[in-house]
């Protein structure tokens, strides 16, 4: 799995080590050594009530479970763009989500639409 299910919540990505060759190296602390490639992934999180995407993020990710970590910097960078908001100017494209209704049949899954219309 290079890539985790955005509908799932996603984990925050562990800070990998600045020593680019010795965090690939280390291979993944999830699985216990893992193989870790290079690849820009994307996350996605609650701000409010917004979901928030972000593309392009580079991590190195676990070719055996799909664990993802970041580098220290990118991690910062991430961490600077929660703090300034993300203001819907700067956005590069968006999306629309169908949201479901949760039903303990599991039968009945209802699309919702954010803006009350069905």
């Amino acid at each position: 799995m290079s890539e985790r299910d955005p509908q799932t919540k996603p984990q925050e990505p562990h800070a990998a080590s600045a020593t680019r060759t010795a965090a690939e190296q280390a291979g993944c602390a999830a699985c216990s050594g893992g193989a870790l490639a290079r690849q820009d992934i994307k996350t996605a999180f609650w701000e409010g009530e917004r979901l928030i995407v972000v593309d392009d993020i580079p991590a190195l990710v676990c070719q055996n479970c799909g664990e993802q970590y970041y580098e220290d910097q990118t991690a910062m960078q991430l961490d600077l763009m929660r703090g300034a908001g993300f203001s819907a100017d700067k956005a590069t494209r968006t999306m629309t989500v169908p949201v479901f209704t949760f039903t303990a049949t599991g039968s009945g899954h209802t699309a919702e639409r954010k803006d009350g219309q069905d």
